[in-house]
């Protein structure tokens, strides 16, 4: 019996197509998506039209004022994810068989790791020059969504998100202090109870943010409550708003030493500072390259002695 085999001729989806996926997701928006990737809002459409036709499914509805990916175009999103990180891990082979350690770095952070890992990336990428840093920064939930569909090399939290198995490697620490205008009424004094503090408002971050949820779990503890007077998703924001004597906040030293802190003084508050560890957060699933490796290294080993050198030279 003779047996013969046909290969079917299957359209694929395009890069491009591909790209203008990855992008939606994030953007939300065909205008923004176009603007973002340098091509007109017609040709998105376009495309996204022709690649829905090529499913057979749509890719993305709407859902208010923003456009959202459907089933069909998650799945889409995640192999778009997939193919992209075997281009870049096709890349840092290359490299790594010409000897040098090149390729894309991909890493999503919580927004308060924005003040000082620029600092850190610039003293790796000094180290590395052939290598390509795509940094992605959000609130604690877009981070986590990012982690869930194995976007990225690596994910940065100062708290470990529950349900998903992951391999975390702590590199620094992180201080949570209490901030108050320079002329407030605390400011001169020094160990302050909870209790007197509970009396005043505070302004926090918004629900969901991990600086957000140890504080409330360390008034709760204690037996008191904090006065919410205002929620803001911005540290930038919440300083100004305390500098302008909204109220007191609660904030990672990194977003004082690192950040504009125009008029600010950290108070001597008994349970403060709260000490956590940052954590480099990869999944377990996850093939770790020979960058990646290099990376982990040079954050365990060199990252809190940059830090403080900058901190001690900046003062």
């Amino acid at each position: 019996m003779t047996v013969k085999l046909y290969l079917m001729n299957i359209k694929q989806p395009t890069i491009r197509q591909l790209q203008l996926v990855q992008a939606l997701a994030r953007y939300q928006s065909l205008s923004v998506v176009a603007e973002k990737l340098f091509i007109s809002q017609p040709s998105v459409s376009i495309q996204l039209k022709n690649l829905s036709e090529l499913i057979g499914l749509p890719v993305y509805q709407a859902h208010g004022r923003k456009l959202e990916l459907t089933d069909a175009g998650k799945a889409v999103l995640r192999s778009a994810n997939q193919i992209f990180q075997t281009l870049d891990n096709l890349k840092t082979d290359i490299g790594n068989l010409q000897g040098v350690v090149t390729g894309t770095l991909s890493i999503s952070v919580v927004t308060t790791a924005q003040y000082f890992l620029p600092l850190l990336l610039a003293a790796f990428n000094k180290n590395h020059p052939n290598v390509d840093v795509k940094l992605e920064i959000g609130n604690r939930e877009m981070v986590y969504s990012r982690l869930r569909d194995n976007s990225d090399d690596f994910y940065l939290f100062s708290q470990i998100p529950e349900g998903i198995e992951v391999i975390e490697t702590p590199f620094l620490t992180n201080e949570v202090v209490v901030v108050a205008p320079e002329r407030h009424e605390l400011a001169l004094q020094s160990k302050i109870s909870l209790a007197r503090l509970s009396h005043y408002p505070f302004i926090l971050r918004e629900q969901g943010s991990g600086t957000r949820e140890t504080v409330i779990s360390l008034f709760n503890k204690y037996g008191y409550e904090l006065r919410e007077k205002m929620t803001i998703a911005s540290s930038e924001a919440i300083k100004q708003a305390v500098s302008a004597g909204l109220g007191l906040a609660i904030l990672s030293r990194h977003s004082l030493d690192f950040g504009l802190t125009p008029g600010l003084k950290i108070l001597e508050v008994e349970h403060f500072p709260i000490k956590n560890k940052w954590r480099l957060v990869q999944r377990a699933s996850q093939n770790q390259s020979l960058l990646a490796k290099a990376f982990q290294q040079f954050m365990t080993e060199n990252g809190g002695d940059i830090l403080a050198n900058a901190v001690k030279n900046k003062t």
